[in-house]
C-alpha cells in the first residue's frame, strides 16, 4: 500500500514537471522582448580571420529566416543575418526550432527559459525520487538561500557593510538548511551550533592573515572589473565559498553520533569523540577534493582561453590561479577545522551529564 501511494505521489510531480514545461515552452506572451522562432538557416559566406599572434578561426555568416511569436507584430516573418564563429566565444550557435530575443532586426540572444525548466524538472524529480519529502525540503532551502542572499544584495546597495552582511547572510543559510534538513532537535542545533563557531573562527584567521600580508600572493586580474577594492570583496567570497562544505561536514558528524546514541544509549562521551573524528578523517579527502574540482571547474574555461592565445602555464598559474588557489585553501582549513569542531559540540551537547571512559 505505501509502495503505490509513493509511486503515485511521483506520478503527480512528473505530470506537474510536464504541465510546467510546456507551459513554460509557450510563455512568449510574458515578455515585453520581440521574440522569434527560427524557421532556417542558410549559410551566406564563410571566412577565416586570423588574430596579432597568428591564431585563425573561421566565421560563418548565416541567414535566418524565422516568425516573431509575440506582441504587435506576431506571427510576422523576418530574415536578418548573423555571424557565427567556430569558438563561439562571443556568439552562439543556433538551430531550426530555437526561440531567440531579437531587436531591431538584430538577433540580441537565445530564450532559454525551456532548457532551464526542463533542467529543474528532472531535478526536482530525481530528488523526489532519491529522498522524497525531505527532497523537495532541500529544493525549498535553495530558495530560502536565494531570498537571504538577494536581500543581503539589497542591503548592500543601501550601503551596509558586505561583510557584516556576508557573516549574517551565513550564518542564517546555515541555520535554514540545517533546521528544514534535519529539523528542532540536539543533532540539528549541535550543527548549527558547530557551523557559527567555525565560521566565526575561520573569518577571525583569514582577517589576521589578510591583514599582516597584506594580501600578497593574491593576484587580482579576475576582478579588475570591479567599481571597489578587491580586497573588500576577497573575504566575503572566502566566506561564502566555505560556508556550504563546512554545513556539510557539521551535519555528517551530527547525524552520525545521534544514529550512535539512538543504537547505544549509554556508549561513553569517549568513545563517540573517537567516532567523530575518524567520521571526519573519512569525509576529510573527499570534501576537500570536492572543494578543488569545483574551484578547477570553474577557472577552466578562461585557462583554457589562455593557453590558446598564447598564455604559458606558469604565466596563467602565478596571474590568475592564485584567486583559485586561495578560495581552495580557505575552503579546505574551514573544513578541517569543522571536523575537531563539530565533534566537541556535538558530544557534549548530546551526552549533558553523560561519563567518560
Amino acid at each position: 500500500m505505501e509502495k503505490k501511494k509513493y509511486i503515485i505521489k511521483i506520478s503527480i510531480v512528473f505530470i506537474l514537471s510536464i504541465i510546467s514545461i510546456i507551459l513554460i515552452s509557450h510563455d512568449d506572451f510574458l515578455y515585453q522582448e520581440t521574440i522569434m522562432k527560427i524557421d532556417s538557416i542558410t549559410t551566406k559566406e564563410t571566412k577565416v580571420l586570423q588574430n596579432s599572434i597568428g591564431l585563425k578561426e573561421k566565421y560563418t555568416e548565416k541567414i535566418i529566416t524565422g516568425t516573431i511569436t509575440n506582441g504587435e507584430k506576431k506571427d510576422t516573418i523576418i530574415t536578418t543575418t548573423y555571424e557565427e564563429s567556430f569558438s563561439s566565444i562571443v556568439t552562439e550557435k543556433y538551430k531550426v526550432g530555437d526561440k531567440v530575443f531579437i531587436k531591431n532586426n538584430t538577433i540580441e540572444g537565445l530564450k532559454r527559459d525551456t532548457y532551464i525548466a526542463i533542467l529543474i524538472a528532472i531535478f526536482i524529480n530525481l530528488i523526489y525520487i532519491v529522498g522524497n519529502i525531505k527532497g523537495l525540503l532541500s529544493v525549498a532551502t535553495v530558495i530560502g538561500n536565494t531570498i537571504i542572499f538577494y536581500l543581503g544584495l539589497d542591503l548592500y546597495f543601501r550601503g551596509i557593510n558586505i561583510l557584516f552582511l556576508c557573516i549574517i547572510e551565513s550564518i542564517l543559510c546555515a541555520t535554514l538548511s540545517l533546521f528544514i534538513a534535519g529539523g528542532i532537535n540536539k543533532k540539528t542545533i549541535s550543527a548549527i551550533t558547530s557551523v557559527t563557531v567555525s565560521t566565526i573562527i575561520l573569518l577571525t584567521l583569514t582577517l589576521i592573515i589578510a591583514h599582516t600580508t597584506n594580501y600578497s600572493g593574491v593576484n587580482f586580474n579576475e576582478l579588475s572589473f570591479l567599481t571597489v577594492p578587491p580586497e573588500d570583496i576577497l573575504i566575503p567570497e572566502l566566506l561564502i565559498g566555505s560556508i556550504g562544505a563546512m554545513m556539510d561536514v557539521a551535519i555528517t558528524i551530527s547525524a552520525a553520533m545521534a544514529e550512535l546514541l539512538e543504537k547505544n544509549k549509554k556508549i561513553s562521551a569517549k568513545k563517540l569523540t573517537k567516532s567523530a573524528k575518524e567520521i571526519g578523517k573519512d569525509i576529510m579527502s573527499t570534501m576537500t577534493s570536492v572543494l578543488f574540482f569545483t574551484y578547477l571547474s570553474a577557472g577552466l574555461p578562461v585557462f583554457i582561453l589562455a593557453i590558446r592565445n598564447g598564455f604559458s602555464i606558469h604565466n596563467y598559474i602565478t596571474s590568475n590561479f592564485s584567486l583559485e588557489l586561495t578560495r581552495f585553501l580557505v575552503g579546505s582549513i574551514g573544513i578541517i577545522m569543522t571536523i575537531p569542531i563539530s565533534s566537541h559540540i556535538t558530544v557534549s551537547m548530546m551526552k549533558r551529564g553523560g561519563k567518560h571512559e
